[in-house]
């Protein structure tokens, strides 16, 4: 039955119920029928209510599945392979001498490749180099840096280790939660889990 029919139905009962304490007026004081009526229609009005609730979750519950969180595991990659010359070192504070990310000392030419799937965010010249920003399923970005050439444009979807540019005679690459830089190692080793409905 719909909440509609519901709330026609209550209303057809507190409808008799009150016409039928209008003809008992002359027989039982008028304070008393006030009373009763407004008692009466009290307890109708919480009975409709709880009917309208249980039929609306009713039907909430047949449309929508039960939902389970599952854990999401995304594996990040190294993006290429050449020594690591310069590691994490977090600054004291913003403007602090430091290094957000690994510092590579590739071949030039070298391939760069995603190192999970995800969403290209920026792909574009910073102070005469080119950086390319990925955005990660557990919103994690990844950074890119010091390429030659970039070859996925911004709002492209690329997939986990797919060929997204060539090196300088140098790399840059830096993971980000939000404003804050981690360590690669820390998302390098073994993936992050994160639960998503």
């Amino acid at each position: 039955m719909s909440a509609k029919n519901v709330c026609a139905r209550w209303c057809k009962i507190v409808i008799l119920v009150l016409s039928g304490v209008w003809r008992l007026k002359d027989l039982v004081p008028w304070g008393f029928i006030c009373g009763l009526a407004a008692f009466g229609m009290m307890l109708l009005l919480e009975q409709g209510q709880l009917e309208v609730r249980l039929v609306a979750i009713g039907q909430m519950a047949s449309a929508q599945p039960h939902t389970v969180l599952e854990p999401l595991v995304v594996r990040y990659n190294p993006p290429l392979q050449a020594e690591i010359v310069d590691y994490f070192r977090p600054p004291a504070h913003i403007g602090a001498p430091g290094n957000r990310g690994w510092e590579y000392n590739p071949e030039p030419g070298q391939p760069v490749h995603a190192s999970a799937a995800g969403e290209v965010v920026f792909a574009g010249v910073v102070v005469g180099n080119r950086f390319l920003t990925l955005r990660h399923l557990d919103g994690l970005r990844t950074t890119y840096g010091y390429l030659a050439q970039i070859q996925v444009v911004e709002g492209e979807m690329v997939e986990a280790e797919q060929l997204i540019g060539t090196t300088t005679g140098r790399f840059f690459f830096s993971v980000r939660a939000g404003d804050e830089y981690l360590d690669p190692a820390s998302v390098l080793a073994a993936g992050r889990v994160r639960l998503v409905a």
